[in-house]
Formats: structure tokens, sequence, C-alpha cells
């Protein structure tokens, strides 16, 4: 068996279970309360035909009414699971009615917020660096991570987030990742409207492994003819007002397409890097070869966590690096949270953003 005919097999039994973790405390406690089988006769009815469409996460498929109805009753399990059932079943282990529906209405307070208003949170970080030149204190870097363009996140909408970033005057734009869901139907409207980021340095990519569930030579061509500068074990330097700084990007390490080596070959001695790496847990090889400032995304946060402790979320599985700002010796990562998202359209206590980033001396 091929190594993209396992990670297809493991990509729809990892679907299906997620679709039977999320539906089966719903299903199990409205059978029990209405005495019929009707809420698993839905469950039957909606999974089946949307699972089927799940060829693997590369294929290009338009939602069909199916994924529609699958997304909106997997919603609502997802609802009655995180808020309905732990009150009712406080309600039955005696905690007074009011309190348990008053925990109830904040915990529907914070889903509301994280995953009805999407428009991502514009966040500010100061990152200090030793040795950072004079000229450079100050400079300041936008990034844009995990834009998933595609059928929830539109051309339109990624074009806000662009308008976003331009309107903070930055001095260099990067794009984290990720860059579509899957397939070629987004491919040239992703380009056009990343192809709108402006900065005084220019705006500079790194490839995702969602930006190879498609023909990803297809993709980086569209974005450099859209003016991206997209950087595959490459890197380029920036100089203001004397000074250098390396702006580095390495490739998908999930078709270990990867190798920092190469990214920072052309270094300048002394010069302050930045690099670009999709996956955070590319951080202790860049760590290891002194690179000041990783940026990276992946992760979303976990994408559904705990409201107000934004480490202890689904990320936790993937990676010790799941989301803001971490140092090792004189490195720093930051985890871009992702302003898209990927599977059901829908984040909990991992709020989408997007990221001002200042140099400081140390």
């Amino acid at each position: 068996m091929s190594s993209r005919a396992r990670f297809r097999n493991r990509f729809q039994l990892l679907a299906a279970v997620l679709v039977t973790v999320v539906q089966l405390p719903a299903v199990l406690w409205l059978c029990w309360h209405t005495r019929t089988p009707v809420p698993a006769l839905v469950a039957v009815l909606v999974s089946p035909p949307y699972l089927r469409q799940l060829h693997a996460p590369w294929a290009t498929t338009e939602p069909a009414l199916s994924t529609y109805l699958a997304l909106g009753w997997w919603a609502a399990c997802a609802v009655f699971d995180v808020l309905m059932l732990p009150a009712a079943l406080a309600v039955r282990a005696g905690t007074p009615f009011g309190v348990a529906w008053g925990l109830a209405g904040a915990i529907a307070l914070v889903m509301g917020v994280d995953t009805v208003l999407g428009r991502p949170r514009l966040r500010r970080r100061a990152v200090r660096i030793e040795g950072l030149p004079p000229e450079l204190d100050g400079y300041r870097i936008g990034q844009l991570s995990d834009v998933h363009c595609g059928p929830y996140a539109s051309e339109k909408r990624v074009a806000s987030w662009v308008a976003r970033l331009n309107a903070q005057n930055l001095d260099l734009v990067t794009v984290t990742g990720d860059l579509i869901t899957h397939g070629s139907s987004h491919v040239e409207a992703v380009a056009r409207a990343l192809g709108g980021l402006r900065a005084k340095n220019g705006a500079f990519a790194c490839m995702g492994n969602h930006d190879y569930f498609t023909d990803g030579e297809h993709l980086v061509r569209q974005l450099r003819r859209n003016g991206l500068n997209v950087l595959r074990n490459e890197g380029k330097v920036i100089e203001r007002g004397g000074a250098r700084l390396y702006v580095a990007g390495v490739d998908d390490t999930w078709t270990s397409r990867d190798d920092i080596d190469r990214a920072l070959a052309a270094r300048p001695e002394g010069a302050p890097t930045i690099l670009l790496a999709h996956d955070p847990d590319l951080f202790p090889e860049a760590q290891a070869r002194e690179v000041e400032l990783t940026l990276s995304g992946h992760t979303h946060g976990g994408q559904l966590g705990v409201p107000g402790v934004p480490r202890l979320s689904l990320g936790r599985f993937v990676t010790v690096w799941v989301a803001g700002l971490y140092r090792k010796g004189r490195s720093w990562l930051y985890v871009n949270r992702g302003a898209g998202t990927t599977g059901p359209p829908a984040r909990l206590g991992a709020p989408a953003e997007l990221t001002v980033i200042t140099l400081r001396r140390a």
C-alpha cells in the first residue's frame, strides 16, 4: 500500500472517530430521555452520506446539501455535549437549577463569541532579541496563518483579513502556510486575495501541509504571479538603514520537503533571522541553529479547547507548541492560532487571530 493510500485511510478513520465521539453523548442521552430510537436514526441518516464524500483531505469536493445537514447536526450535538448535558447532569445531581443553567449560559456566551462572530482578533506581541541592530529596533512584522481559503473562507473574507493587516503600516508581512483547505477550486482566489498584502519590505510566505492537498507547484506559481515571495527552503536578505535582516522559509514537513539547513544557507553572519515554518515542531531545529524568531501556525490553537485556558486544547494531542509565544535560550517561537478553520467552521477557546510582532533590542 502506498504512503498516500495509508494517509487516506487514516484520514477517513480519524474523521469517522471524530464524528462518532461528537454524536455519541447526545444520541445516547436523547434516546434514553425520549425513549425512542429517533436520535440514533437521525445520526445514521446524516453521517454516512457525508463520510462517503471524504475520499481524502486533498480531494476537491464542494459542499453538498448532505454536508450542511451533517455540519448542522454535529454543531447541535457539540452544543449539547458542552452545554446542555453538563447542566442537565448537574441538576440531576442536586445542583440548584439557577446555578447550573447560569453556568451553561456563560459557556454559551463564550461559544458564541468564538464561533458566531468569526472575526480574527488582532494580537500584538513584542519580542526582545539579543544583538538586534538599533536600526531594527521597533521593526514590525505582521503574520497571517492557516487561511484555509475554501467553502468556509471565501476570497472576500480573506481579502478582509489582508486589509486589516495592511492598515497596520507594517515593515514586513508573512503568511505561514495552509493557504487553502484542499483541492484546486480556491487556488486562484487565495492568490488574488493574498496578492493584496502590502508592507514596506514586502510579503513573504511558506507552504503548509494543506498546500500540498492540491498541485502545490501550481499554487506557488499563482502566489508568485500575484506578488508574494514564496520561500521554499530559501531566504532573502532585507536591509534597513545599513542593518541586515534575514527572512527564511522552510517547506512542508508532512511531505518531507523541509530542509532547514538549505533555508539558512545564505544567512549573513550576525544577521538576525526570521524563519517561516508552518509546523512549530521545527522550533528545536531552529533553536539549535540560533534562529532568533520562528513564526509558525498549523495548530489553530487546537481550534477546540477550554475557554480561558488557551494552552489546554486539542492541540496538545499534536504538539507541545500549541499557541502563543515560547522562548528557548535566545530563540523565540510564535505559534499563530490562524485565521481560518479546518473541518467544521467553529472554534471554542481558541479564537482566530492576526498578529503584529514588534522586534525590540534585548
